[in-house]
């Protein structure tokens, strides 16, 4: 298989994809902890966010310069931290299986000191709360369905796939696609309007959230902001909806897209949302 392939959905267990997310929601935390701890601090917590390497299947950290430069990443289907250098050499890896959050932090510490940096004050200072799980009360990793996590994994796969096809269709090829690890969100913001005020400049968001309290399987959305009225769409093709109890946009939940062509379902779901969210920004 290729690095940009699509990986085929199967249908899961929701029971599975839920305790694979929350599972994966605080593992990736240790991942965040270094750029949040080396890198220049940002307002909306930008230095801690992820990105999707496919070729690899991981979630890697921003870049952190010692005696040379490395990033922390984590394989959810390995169940693995790693360290690389640029050439991608691993200089460090980490079985999760077994090891709480303070033996991470501990095996960081010692990985990074070795790279020349001082990583002693290396914590799981959150600016965020994160939902309950054994693991903040000092319980070790311990990797449940590794079907589910095979599935989560796919859902972030494939979205960084289609939000690379839609970031040229929509000329944002400037912008990032990012993992979040406060919400666990993978993301694509397209700017309507720039007023150089991020409150008051118009964009969407395409992304895919892998689920949360309100709304507990994955699922793909696109986003406005500032708010519009989605009653002014059309409807929109499949099972997808438009939402506006907290936000404005579209929502396409997962088990919408195991039975049709996956990758035409969401890229049509992707197109139809953006089209109508643009459209009404820029009236």
């Amino acid at each position: 298989m290729q690095p940009f392939d699509w990986r085929s959905f199967v249908p899961t267990d929701s029971d599975d994809l839920i305790k694979a997310r929350l599972l994966l929601h605080h593992a990736i935390q240790n991942v965040a902890a270094v750029g949040r701890h080396f890198s220049p601090p940002t307002a909306n917590d930008l230095h801690a966010t992820l990105v999707w390497v496919p070729g690899l299947g991981r979630m890697a950290g921003r870049w952190v310069t010692g005696e040379i430069d490395f990033r922390s990443s984590i394989s959810p289907e390995e169940f693995s931290v790693y360290l690389v250098d640029k050439k991608v050499q691993t200089l460090g890896a980490l079985d999760l299986e077994g090891c709480t959050h303070s033996e991470v932090l501990i095996w960081l510490e010692e990985q990074i000191g070795k790279l020349g940096l001082d990583a002693s004050n290396l914590a799981m200072n959150l600016p965020y709360e994160l939902p309950d799980f054994p693991t903040q009360a000092g319980q070790p990793f311990h990797l449940d369905s590794k079907r589910g996590i095979t599935e989560l994994a796919k859902c972030y796969h494939n979205t960084y796939i289609m939000l690379r096809q839609m970031r040229e269709e929509l000329g944002a090829e400037g912008q990032e696609i990012l993992i979040w690890p406060h919400h666990f969100d993978m993301a694509l913001d397209v700017i309507i309007k720039d007023s150089g005020d991020p409150e008051t400049t118009s964009k969407i968001g395409l992304g895919m959230s892998p689920g949360h309290e309100h709304f507990e399987r994955p699922y793909f959305y696109v986003n406005s902001w500032p708010h519009t009225d989605t009653s002014l769409c059309k409807k929109l093709s499949g099972q997808a909806l438009w939402y506006s109890d907290d936000w404005t946009g579209a929502i396409l939940p997962l088990k919408s897209v195991y039975e049709d062509n996956q990758p035409d379902t969401l890229h049509t779901f992707y197109q139809e949302a953006a089209a109508c969210l643009i459209e009404l920004l820029t009236k």
